[in-house]
């Protein structure tokens, strides 16, 4: 390969610094195909188990709240349409099952900003007066081709949740949070 003079390859180093400083500002960033600045939405199934204890089911209006560590948020004011996953033999309920039959795991879908780590914070509001019991919450994250993975931790309640508060557990932001509690929220 022939060796360019100093004053050529000065010459040609000024233009190529001309050529890049003459882009266009956006053609120097990755280019954002379709969000304009918003994050996607992923879908989400949430499992959730009541218990077999005595007067477990309700027919109560739930809600549910999750979230990663990093902020992302999604909360379900009512938890309705649900597809039951389990229920003991004998335990569904014929024609309109509104969920949360005792013995059963229900599931319910849910969409939002994606998680960008795992979920570590879940929070259940029950709205009514019945005596809920659920077992364990979970949530599931459905990928294309359609499975789902598991995105949360299996968050334990097993005790009757409290009327017309937000109950969970906040894993992100406490050191040994084990014991599901009490959390005001501005919503």
């Amino acid at each position: 390969m022939p060796k360019l003079p100093m004053k050529e390859i000065s010459i040609l180093s000024i233009s190529s610094l001309v050529f890049f400083i003459s882009l266009p500002t956006n053609a120097m960033h990755p280019i954002d195909h379709g969000f304009q600045g918003a994050k996607p939405n992923c879908t989400y199934s949430i499992e959730i188990e009541t218990t077999c204890a005595q007067s477990a089911e309700t027919t109560d209006h739930v809600s549910v709240r999750f979230s990663d560590s990093k902020g992302n948020l999604i909360i379900v004011k009512h938890l309705n349409n649900p597809k039951l996953l389990y229920a003991p033999k004998g335990g569904s309920k014929r024609g309109g099952y509104g969920g949360f039959g005792r013995c059963a795991i229900d599931v319910f879908e849910a969409s939002g900003p994606c998680m960008s780590s795992r979920v570590c914070s879940l929070y259940l509001k029950k709205v009514g007066s019945d005596d809920w019991r659920p077992g364990w919450v979970k949530v599931l994250h459905r990928q294309d081709g359609g499975h789902e993975v598991p995105v949360s931790y299996v968050f334990y309640f097993r005790t009757f949740v409290p009327e017309n508060v937000w109950y969970g557990f906040d894993y992100c932001h406490s050191k040994g949070g084990l014991v599901p509690h009490v959390v005001s929220f501005d919503d």
